[in-house]
Formats: C-alpha cells, sequence, structure tokens
C-alpha cells in the first residue's frame, strides 16, 4: 500500500471513529425528545388540554383502536377530543422500546391498561406522534392507571 493510500484509509479510519459518538448521541437526544412527547401527551390527555393534545401529532395522523375502524386526520383528531370528554381518572404511559431510524420512530409501550404502539414522524425538527395502534385506550372504561411493573406480553397460562 502506498503512503498516500495509508493515509487516505487513517483518514476514512478516524473520521468514522469521530463521527460514531456523534451518532449516539444525536440517537440519545432522539428518544429523550420522543420519550418528553409521548409524555406530553398524556400531560394534555390527563390535563384535559385538547390544542396540547392535537399539537403533539402530524396533520395526517391516524388512529386504530380497538375494534373501531381506522379513524384519520380530523377524524382521528375528533377521537381523541372525545376521548377527552369522556375519559374518568388519569392515564399513564410508559416506554418498553423505542427504534429510530432517520426521520421516523416507532413506540411500544403501555398505555393505560392498554397496551400501544406509536410511530412517530420528525416534523419541523419536532418529533410528532403519527399513527397510534392501542388496544381500546380510548374507550372511557380502559383509562385507569398502568399498574406499576406493566407487563405488555404475558402468556395467557
Amino acid at each position: 500500500m502506498s503512503v498516500s493510500g495509508a493515509r487516505l484509509l487513517a483518514i476514512a479510519a478516524f473520521a468514522a471513529i469521530a463521527a460514531a459518538p456523534l451518532a449516539l448521541a444525536t440517537e440519545s437526544a432522539d428518544r429523550a425528545a420522543i420519550e418528553a412527547a409521548a409524555q406530553a401527551w398524556v400531560k394534555a390527555f390527563n390535563a384535559r388540554d385538547e390544542k396540547a393534545l392535537l399539537a403533539v401529532a402530524t396533520e395526517d395522523l391516524i388512529v386504530l383502536d380497538g375494534n373501531s375502524p381506522p379513524m384519520t386526520g380530523g377524524r382521528a383528531r375528533e377521537a381523541w377530543k372525545k376521548a377527552l370528554g369522556a375519559a374518568r381518572g388519569q392515564v399513564t404511559s410508559v416506554s418498553k422500546e423505542i427504534v429510530i431510524s432517520d426521520d421516523v420512530a416507532w413506540r411500544i409501550g403501555a398505555l393505560g391498561q392498554g397496551q400501544a404502539m406509536e410511530i412517530w414522524k420528525r416534523v419541523g425538527g419536532e418529533w410528532k406522534l403519527h399513527r397510534q395502534m392501542s388496544s381500546n385506550v380510548l374507550t372511557h372504561s380502559n383509562l385507569l392507571p398502568t399498574p406499576s411493573e406493566p407487563v405488555l406480553d404475558r402468556p395467557a397460562n
């Protein structure tokens, strides 16, 4: 290998090593931002703050909740508003897993006494809830506190 080839290889290796901590720091910051946005949704829901709740979502939000047909855009937002009016008590959310890929992420967690899978999208530098799939979270009977240790995948037997 020539001296210039060795130099290029050394420069490339140094650049890769230097970029790794930056990538990890960015992913850590994104995870924290998604978790903060998820908790902002919970806080807005518990405060029955319609404006703050809707601010967490993308304009083309889709909500799938239990046996209800998929709700998109304005209809999804109306479902959230209706759930605010019917809610009793407070709801909690605990993240189980967050996976990030560029400007899209998914989050699995306990939401109320149900489960949720959410897709988050980076919009204008902020993480917004883009898709929310849950197990009857929006029905008022399920808006109860999460157990102290949520169990999402416990076998039935």
